[in-house]
């Protein structure tokens, strides 16, 4: 009887702490699930995103810059603008070449609007309304840009391509662009339609939306982003450190939505990818139930083997654990590595710099930092095609890993640009594998139909010694104001450093 009792109070004990380490298993999942998606999966959702739109834009702005081709609009402004026959049809040849849907353009010499529709207009300040764009433009003298606006009564996107038009000398002599056919941009946008509790805006920098996977939203009067959060966005943003990455937030604390948010240039908006608060919840309940389910199942046979159910419940704990832990190094293996040459990218690399840069602190010994840039890589791409222009980025990392020890880093910074760091070795040192790698790339043959490709490359050398200031991006500007003396002096030769530490 005794025996009998101290086992049911030995079982009903068990029952409770099982049940309490249930209960806390429930929701450290919960919070896991939460943790995963801010960290991990609502940045990557993101960074695709916007790596289609730059794709996108990169492809309406090489139609825009079709109309600066062989400076013909530029010399058409700087003789007088005297044939606007001649002019519209080299707009409308260019307009029907690319499949524009109109191209128009604005001398800033007299303030004259010409457009394929035959319209020819004397702009105002005064008439704000219908000509305040070119002067909002031509006070922000961007590069280029591509507007975007919603027809709600139609559900159609209007986009148009601007570019500045410059003398030889860079001064700025009008803009001109074309209306360009939106389906790409719609069809990249409405990707994400399906994807259950993701919403992706994009807003013009008051704030004022320009497209939204939930059309209602775009429906008259517009939404503005102050209406969709905790009402102050706009301040929010300007604070925020938006980089190339983007950056995750909580705008109405943890029972809210998680935002990431990316400036996109091209475009001059905001990029704005939600996860709903709905969907979060539902999640981590899911989560929570499934681990509670299973749990519960396990419980009812807890009084036969209690033991045994526990410690299967701490092996499941264990597993689910180690899953979450290869998910997260597989991520952070992804997000520190570029893809297209599988060497570390500017993120990883400069995490490598900060550790090295603390080791050369704490031992007072000298490393130093090499960046590379392949001159003319344009020419690659324009002559033999991207998929060319990749192999020779690809080919080039192989050289250069080749030429350096295994205990330096190697890192593709993004385009043609590439950075070594060298443990341990002095500005000399660098100089010297920095001279080895140039002679490498300007004797390396490629194959195939790049037979008489001969490239050279640039290079700028930094040293990060023990001194006070020291930090990757001092000396990374140092390298780079090195590699543009190198380019400024005829290229294909290494820059040397103005400052050279004791």
């Amino acid at each position: 009887m005794r025996s009998t009792r101290m086992f049911v109070i030995l079982s009903v004990a068990v029952l409770v702490g099982f049940l309490i380490l249930t209960a806390s298993h429930a929701l450290q999942n919960g919070r896991r699930i939460r943790q995963f998606i801010y960290e991990h999966e609502l940045p990557s959702i993101g960074l695709a995103v916007a790596a289609n739109l730059d794709r996108t834009a990169a492809k309406y702005h090489r139609v825009g810059e079709e109309l600066l081709r062989d400076g013909f609009l530029r010399d058409w402004i700087l003789d007088g603008e005297q044939n606007e026959q001649e002019l519209r049809a080299f707009m409308e040849e260019t307009r029907a070449r690319h499949n524009m849907l109109d191209a128009s353009i604005v001398s800033d010499r007299t303030e004259t609007y010409y457009g394929t529709d035959g319209r020819t207009l004397r702009l105002s300040p005064r008439n704000w309304e219908r000509d305040g764009w070119y002067y909002s433009y031509r006070e922000l003298m961007p590069e280029s840009n591509i507007d975007a606006w919603y027809y709600p009564e139609t559900g159609e996107i209007g986009m148009w391509v601007n570019v500045p038009i410059r003398d030889l000398d860079g001064r700025f002599l009008g803009v001109t662009g074309g209306g360009i056919d939106a389906t790409e941009f719609s069809e990249t946008m409405h990707s994400y339609d399906d994807h259950p509790g993701i919403v992706v805006y994009m807003a013009r920098p008051d704030g004022q939306l320009v497209y939204a996977t939930d059309r209602s939203l775009l429906a008259q009067p517009v939404k503005h982003l102050d209406e969709l959060w905790d009402g102050a966005m706009i301040p929010r943003l300007q604070r925020s450190e938006l980089g190339s990455q983007g950056v995750v937030i909580r705008p109405e604390g943890s029972r809210g939505p998680m935002l990431w948010l990316r400036y996109m240039q091209p475009w001059d908006t905001y990029l704005i990818v939600e996860h709903t608060p709905e969907r979060l919840t539902a999640r981590t309940w899911n989560e929570m139930l499934r681990t509670l389910l299973t749990s519960g199942l396990l419980a009812t046979s807890l009084y036969a083997i209690a033991l045994i159910t526990i410690l299967r419940a701490r092996r499941k704990i264990a597993v689910q654990a180690a899953e979450l832990e290869d998910k997260n190094r597989q991520l952070n293996h992804l997000a520190g590595t570029d893809m297209l040459t599988g060497l570390y990218n500017r993120l990883r690399f400069t995490e490598l710099v900060g550790q090295e840069l603390a080791r050369v602190e704490r031992t007072g010994e000298e490393s130093s930092l090499v960046i590379l840039d392949l001159d003319y890589f344009k020419d690659v791409n324009d002559r033999y095609g991207h998929p060319n222009g990749d192999l020779v980025l690809c080919e080039t990392a192989e050289i250069v890993r080749d030429q350096i020890r295994k205990t330096d880093t190697l890192a593709r910074f993004g385009g043609e640009e590439f950075s070594v760091l060298l443990p341990g070795t002095s500005a000399e040192g660098a100089r010297q594998v920095a001279e080895k790698i140039r002679q490498a790339i300007e004797q390396h043959r490629f194959s195939g139909a790049m037979q008489d490709l001969r490239m050279t490359a640039s290079f700028g050398i930094a040293q990060l010694a023990a001194h006070e200031g020291i930090s990757f991006d001092s000396a990374y500007q140092e390298a780079d104001e090195a590699l543009y003396r190198a380019k400024r002096n005829g290229r294909n030769q290494v820059g040397h450093p103005q400052y050279v530490p004791a």
